[in-house]
């Protein structure tokens, strides 16, 4: 092997070593902790009323669901703070159909805000979010 040989082989493996650092940090950074029990519960009783409130105040309750998805977020790690920070698509979509045509004129949009949302809460909160619906079940068929 000669000595340019070398060279070239080393610098390839610092490269590579470099690059699978990089695609560490990011995979980590980006991995979101899970709730506590405490948490979840409190979240779910906020997503709850929160659900109540949008018969009778659709644009405000997306508000609300808006700021509760973003408190998930962030407790579970996400870091949304400035405008250079990449959201979630999901909190994207729900923020684009609250503020289309449909979402100021009627409440088709916010619906599917809502929708958006609720499907993050449910992600974000799993198994507590089940068993909240479950209870609601059996206390309606009581």
């Amino acid at each position: 092997m000669t000595g340019s040989t070398l060279a070239i082989l080393i610098v390839v493996v610092v490269v590579a070593v470099i690059a699978v650092a990089i695609a560490a940090l990011v995979a980590r950074r980006d991995r979101l902790r899970p709730l506590s029990e405490e948490a979840r519960a409190r979240y779910a009783q906020s997503w709850s009323a929160i659900e109540s409130r949008f018969i009778a105040e659709p644009a405000a309750a997306v508000q609300e669901a808006d700021q509760l998805v973003v408190a998930i977020l962030r407790d579970r790690g996400a870091r949304i703070e400035d405008e250079r920070s990449k959201l979630p698509r999901e909190l994207t979509e729900a923020r684009e159909a609250a503020h289309t045509k449909e979402g100021q004129s009627g409440t088709e949009g916010l619906r599917k805000a809502m929708l958006h949302y609720q499907h993050m809460v449910e992600s974000s909160l799993g198994q507590s979010m089940r068993n909240r619906d479950e209870i609601k079940r059996k206390e309606i068929a009581s």
